[in-house]
């Protein structure tokens, strides 16, 4: 089944759940990340309020953290 990945900026806490949950299921389903969910989910990143982005590398490192590679270039690595 295809997924749909929205580019969007992250406006609240909740949006970033909505991304890591996203990110969880495709890892789960494929083993990892498909180049339309890294690049939509790495341009939501850059974007994002700094406090929104710290949150999400806390949400990854808790939840998915096979899936913290994908961000490191982006400063996951801090």
């Amino acid at each position: 089944m295809a997924r749909t990945i929205s580019v969007l900026k992250w406006e609240s806490e909740q949006d970033v759940d909505n991304a890591i949950n996203t990110i969880r299921a495709e890892i789960d389903e494929r083993g990892g990340l498909t180049q339309d969910t890294e690049r939509a989910m790495q341009h939501s990143f850059l974007v994002a309020d700094p406090v929104l982005t710290n949150y999400f590398l806390r949400m990854i490192r808790e939840q998915v953290p096979e899936a913290l590679h994908y961000f490191e270039e982006r400063g996951g690595g801090a």
